[in-house]
């Protein structure tokens, strides 16, 4: 994807983001690889509901600005604090072209309430996401942030942040932001389930023919469901090796 097209895309998912209320305020942060060594990414201090093409930043991997070719006003904005997590996840993963960053209600109050999102309760989500991890509390805008997520981020699309936010990573854009619909989806079934009286899992057999029709929906890459989930003890294996 081309600088002006991947502007435009990236525009359009904060809109949204902040339109469905997975931020508020100046919250959040998402990017888009351009290159190997170029991340498009929104700044520092912006509202995602108001914010412009022209606003956006362009980054090396390691976070520092570069010049933009469209000579945009990058030079009046400063890069995200939270850029960290997104350098970490396109250096584990080549694969992934695009991080979103969001604070969604029903995900974050799981972490706060010390209840897990790793249930397999969903068969799209399963076949999307497979399990979704917290990661350990770590003061926002800090390495440490980066660093809780560096082994996660290898094997999961999606996760949680403690008291924090949630992570989602994608092929480009939409992508992302379609698992972070699908991660605030699943907490609010969650949620519901839990004031009806609890939680219902699927199967381990329920789960292994999920595994093996993803396939049909394009989903090829293999996922790992974690032991904590349960999910009727299918247990610590990836798709590859179930």
């Amino acid at each position: 994807m081309n600088e002006q097209q991947a502007r435009k895309e990236l525009i359009e998912v904060c809109r949204q983001a902040y339109g469905r209320g997975y931020i508020c305020a100046t919250e959040g942060n998402f990017s888009v690889r351009l290159g190997p060594d170029l991340v498009l990414s929104t700044p520092s201090g912006v509202c995602k509901g108001r914010i412009d093409v022209d606003d956006l930043i362009l980054t090396d991997l390691t976070g520092c600005p570069v010049d933009s070719a469209k000579g945009t006003a990058q030079g009046k904005r400063r890069p995200s604090t939270e850029l960290g997590m997104h350098m970490m996840s396109y250096k584990a993963r080549p694969d992934v072209n695009a991080v979103v960053h969001a604070h969604p209600t029903v995900a974050v109050s799981f972490t706060v309430a010390g209840l897990k999102l790793s249930q397999c309760i969903l068969p799209e989500v399963v076949c999307a996401l497979g399990s979704i991890p917290i990661a350990p509390y770590a003061t926002p805008s800090t390495q440490d942030v980066a660093d809780g997520i560096r082994e996660l981020v290898k094997d999961h699309d999606a996760l949680v942040l403690d008291h924090h936010g949630a992570l989602t990573l994608g092929v480009d854009i939409w992508d992302a932001f379609y698992k972070l619909e699908t991660l605030e989806h699943h907490a609010q079934i969650l949620l519901v389930a839990h004031i009806l009286g609890g939680v219902k899992e699927l199967s381990a057999q329920q789960i292994q023919k999920l595994l093996e029709i993803r396939k049909i929906y394009g989903f090829t890459r293999p996922l790992k469901i974690e032991s904590e989930a349960n999910c009727g003890g299918v247990g610590s294996k990836s798709e590859a090796d179930a």
